[in-house]
């Protein structure tokens, strides 16, 4: 958890950076902003930190080249001396420009903080922000002159939505820091992930987090590449594996693959099955995989909509099963020719 309840924006730098393949332009600047309004520097704090919820976190791939310039590193630099913020936001909003060459990237105001004082799973710790605008809003403004009034516009920063932002706190250093990430504006999947992956250079970080979307992804990848009608499996028995699946996460705190076999897969034959795809799997993705963690509710909620949980049937209903598929009886009527589903149930709301 994160709570910047006690954090103190101690340092700040604003460059703008433009699309490079465009010929847009790349302006550093100078000084440092210093913020003497202290509801602008609420207001700017709350901005910037209030997206960062939950427990997805991430850490920074490559290691410390001295000759080279790069996210990890310039952090690395600036939480040994602070002082040396300005400069190092400056490389760093030149390495973003280089970054910045797909038709789709928007220009933007690229911000470089220091914070003290934040609070991360119940332990203090300074933290560096990296932040860019991209988005603009039009506001209307008023004037009043006695009792005439003037309408006027301008265009500014919503202070309800931050586009891109990147948190590194100054902890676990020599695994590549803790990291949360925000990308809000992904721009199409031929830019989405040059801010993550191009700028920052991230990767999920092994935890809660990582096993549970790991572990969802797998078993969506078993229903639709394992059970499927060349294998003799129809479409809503696939969709109601997934159903089941996507429901025992919901349900559970903690993630037991022996209660998942028996709770969900049942049938040896289908344990044996999922088995032998979660290895390959985990192999091709070179992902690390235990049988047992705590689920992350922040994982749940984001990637269980790409598990499919609406059983179709024909054009004329959605049937959504949430969980106790031991409440749901299919079958075949041989008067009618037709397929059907019994639902038992206690109370109708």
């Amino acid at each position: 958890m994160i709570s910047f309840s006690r954090a103190q924006l101690s340092q700040l730098s604003i460059h703008y950076v433009g699309n490079k393949g465009l010929g847009e332009d790349l302006v550093c600047s100078s000084k440092v902003i210093h913020i003497k309004d202290d509801f602008l520097k609420d207001t700017l704090i709350r901005y910037l930190t209030t997206p960062f919820k939950g427990d997805a976190y991430f850490q920074f791939k490559d290691k410390v080249d001295p000759n080279a310039i790069s996210a990890r590193g310039a952090c690395k630099a600036v939480f040994e001396q602070p002082g040396t913020l300005l400069q190092h936001s400056a490389e760093l909003a030149k390495y973003l420009y280089d970054q910045s060459i797909h038709p789709k990237i928007k220009g933007g105001e690229f911000l470089m903080c220091y914070f003290k004082d934040v609070m991360l799973d119940g332990e203090l710790c300074d933290a560096i922000g990296l932040f860019k605008t991209e988005n603009k809003e039009t506001y209307l403004k008023i004037y009043q002159h006695i009792n005439e009034f003037e309408l006027d516009y301008e265009n500014g920063i919503d202070i309800h939505k931050l586009d891109k932002g990147c948190l590194v706190f100054n902890t676990d250093k020599k695994n590549g820091y803790k990291l949360s990430v925000i990308d809000t504006n992904k721009g199409g999947a031929e830019c989405a992930l040059y801010w993550e992956e191009d700028f920052l250079n991230a990767t999920l970080k092994t935890g809660a987090y990582y096993y549970t979307k790991s572990f969802m992804d797998a078993s969506r990848g078993f229903c639709e590449e394992v059970l499927t009608e060349e294998n003799n499996v129809s479409r809503d028995d696939q969709r109601m594996m997934l159903n089941k699946s996507t429901a025992y996460f919901k349900e559970k705190d903690k993630f037991q693959l022996q209660d998942f076999e028996k709770e969900v897969l049942v049938q040896p034959e289908l344990v044996q099955a999922f088995k032998d795809y979660r290895e390959g799997y985990n192999q091709r993705l070179d992902l690390t995989a235990i049988d047992d963690f705590e689920v992350s509710p922040t994982a749940v909620k984001k990637y269980q909509k790409y598990m499919r949980s609406v059983v179709k049937l024909d054009k004329n209903f959605h049937l959504y099963i949430h969980s106790r598929h031991d409440f749901v009886e299919k079958g075949y009527d041989e008067e009618r020719g037709m397929k059907y589903y019994k639902l038992y149930y206690l109370n109708e709301e």
